[in-house]
């Protein structure tokens, strides 16, 4: 009970520090004049639909700051909704396609583009924002100005509806989100002390990103890390609530890692801190969220009523009393409306809810559920095809399976079978896997899909499965079009050469 009642009385002390700290408000700046424009280079990370890049990138060339004073580059990552062909055409946007197999991500996708702009001496910092996001016009010169007080920072997120007006939960989730940035946030800006590094959203001085070297975004406690890097360095990443961003709310993320990944990481470098700074942001991995802190006080105060304890009943209600009062003093910063006060009080229902439901056997009893209701829809077809050495030619096939939307493909040969170990949501895509995996083996696949003389159609499908043969045979009439599908062969095969960007 003791170390119980040190951990919760460090982070009740914790709290009033908080909120003492916000008690003032900050100045709300309206000139924010600077005697330099820096030079910005805009990075826009875009994969799968990505519905709103076209939205953000109109608004980024729209900014009110210098346009010679910042670029834009446009990293589609196996991005679906815009084409690359279009984007080339758009002087104002440098476009980087990946077309891999499946998305790199957010970490090599940046460490690619960094290590290209890394000679740079006419750049000063960039802006990495993810293409579900939305800015003001004026975005930029508030990170311009807010680059003569900081290293790194990370701009405020704005949850607001999209097609549908928010519903209760939704609201109850941008009510938290709001509370958390205003207080929680913007008080450690406020005190000096280290934010986690948010990758949807984040600005970060050049000479800083070239510190650090590399970029580790793969999930929350990957940031974590990163984060911890920062302030290795001395660095802070700085909350700035002046400045916005918006997104969707069906992009809501709590930004907080599971506690085992937190208490992992706070075992790994609690004993390696170079300065104060990493001291303190390590040991806030571990502070107790609502439900643990009002369970720690009523153990506490059940035990110093019934038992003997060094410190008397009074004194731990006193410091609950306390802890509720900074609350409400925090509640006071934030100047959430009338409303938005009931969806912050409803926010511990949801979060019991949450919990409930992804406790670890009532997460597998669910899944189970589902497996056992749910019918996958399957199809399959099984074509001949041709497959080469070079030197001779062998009798295969080739299965391609459709399951729920998701396709792979199965190659026979003699028997013995070979089936590509991802789903992918175009057939052309399992086909590539397939090829690679063939090439290893110095094998090749004699299909339409392989010949220099294919050429596919965009009918709007999302297999792209239908194409036209180019091959000029004697006899064919100038203009002709011939239909073919990217699993047919023919004689005239001749295989493409293929040139990766990366």
């Amino acid at each position: 009970m003791t170390i119980l009642y040190i951990y919760i009385t460090i982070f009740t002390l914790y709290y009033i520090v908080l909120a003492c700290s916000n008690l003032k408000p900050a100045k709300k700046i309206r000139d924010k004049y600077t005697n330099k424009d820096a030079n910005i280079c805009v990075v826009v990370y875009a994969t799968g639909p990505a519905r709103t890049l076209d939205n953000l990138l109109k608004q980024l060339k729209t900014q009110n700051y210098p346009k010679q004073r910042y670029t834009i580059y446009a990293i589609l990552d196996r991005c679906e909704k815009s084409s690359d062909v279009t984007l080339q055409s758009d002087l104002d946007i440098n476009v980087i396609s990946i077309n891999n197999l499946e998305p790199i991500g957010k970490s090599q996708a940046y460490s690619i583009l960094a290590e290209k702009l890394s000679e740079a001496h006419n750049l000063d910092a960039y802006v990495f924002l993810d293409a579900k996001n939305y800015v003001d016009s004026d975005f930029l010169t508030n990170v311009n100005y807010y680059l003569t007080k900081h290293s790194v920072f990370m701009p405020m997120i704005n949850y607001i509806q999209e097609e549908k007006p928010l519903t209760l939960l939704e609201n109850i989730k941008a009510t938290y989100s709001r509370y958390c940035a205003k207080f929680l946030y913007a008080s450690r800006t406020r005190l000096k002390l280290a934010n986690l590094i948010n990758t949807d959203a984040f600005v970060i001085k050049k000479d800083i990103l070239n510190k650090i070297e590399s970029f580790e975004f793969q999930d929350k406690a990957a940031e974590i890390k990163y984060t911890i890097k920062l302030t290795n360095e001395g660095i802070n990443p700085a909350f700035i609530d002046d400045l916005k961003v918006y997104t969707g709310i069906s992009n809501y993320d709590s930004r907080i890692p599971s506690l085992s990944k937190r208490i992992n990481i706070f075992w790994n470098n609690v004993t390696h801190c170079p300065n104060f700074l990493t001291q303190e942001y390590v040991c806030s991995l571990i502070q107790p969220n609502w439900l643990v802190c009002i369970l720690a006080y009523a153990m506490l105060l059940k035990h110093s009523y019934s038992f003997p304890f060094w410190v008397s009943y009074t004194t731990i209600l006193i410091t609950f009393i306390t802890l509720a009062l900074a609350f409400c003093i925090s509640l006071m910063n934030v100047k959430l409306y009338a409303k938005e006060h009931l969806y912050l009080f409803a926010y511990p229902i949801y979060s019991i809810g949450h919990i409930i439901k992804n406790f670890p056997p009532i997460r597998g009893t669910r899944r189970l559920i589902n497996k056992r209701h749910h019918k996958h829809n399957v199809e399959k077809m099984v074509t001949n095809i041709i497959v080469t050495d070079g030197k001779k030619d062998f009798q295969c096939q080739l299965e391609l399976i459709s399951d729920d939307g998701l396709a792979r493909v199965k190659f026979i040969n003699k028997g013995k079978t070979y089936i590509t170990k991802n789903n992918h949501l175009r057939m052309v895509d399992a086909i590539r896997e397939l090829t690679e995996k063939l090439d290893d083996y110095g094998l090749s696949l004699k299909i339409c899909q392989c010949c220099k003389y294919f050429q596919p159609i965009v009918d709007g499908s999302t297999n792209m499965i239908k194409g036209c043969c180019n091959c000029k045979f004697p006899g064919r009439v100038e203009g002709d079009i011939i239909p073919t599908l990217v699993w047919n062969t023919c004689p005239r095969f001749e295989e493409q050469n293929i040139v990766e960007l990366f």
